[in-house]
């Protein structure tokens, strides 16, 4: 009896094109399944066109961050709602996505998620909102 150990839904979501290929160049389900160390369940099931892979929260937070840049709690906390959680999944799995954490009067703005390459535009966008805190506090203190 061959018993696989079930990967996580990156694993999948990076070999469903794998395998689709593998089989078009006329692979059988098992050859594929056994070559890309997935299930023959997972494989049977993207040949046949009954599902695809999921691309798991992890790396869909991951391209959002590449996409965006550095972000505050504040602006991903609707889309990534357990934010926290998918940071230390990902840190345990050594998957490069960041955090810092700021004075806790930030509120929302204190923690800020970055990928490791980004570090200059977190400082950037730091210094940015310390500006705008400063420049509201004048605002009050001269009003």
């Amino acid at each position: 009896m061959d018993l696989r150990i079930r990967k996580g839904r990156e694993h999948y979501s990076k070999n469903y094109e794998k395998a689709i290929e593998l089989h078009n160049s006329g692979k059988s389900i098992k050859e594929v399944s056994e070559e890309l160390n997935i299930s023959y369940s997972a494989a049977y099931h993207w040949i046949k066109g009954l599902r695809k892979p999921d691309m798991g929260r992890m790396r869909e937070f991951e391209d959002f961050l590449r996409k965006n840049g550095p972000t505050p709690v504040i602006d991903l906390k609707e889309k990534f709602t357990k934010h926290n959680e998918i940071f230390l999944t990902a840190t345990k799995r050594k998957i490069p996505i960041k955090r810092l954490v700021l004075n806790k009067n930030l509120g929302e703005y204190s923690t800020w998620y970055y990928l490791p390459d980004q570090q200059e535009v977190l400082k950037e966008r730091i210094d940015e909102l310390k500006a705008k805190i400063k420049k509201m506090h004048q605002r009050f203190s001269s009003g």
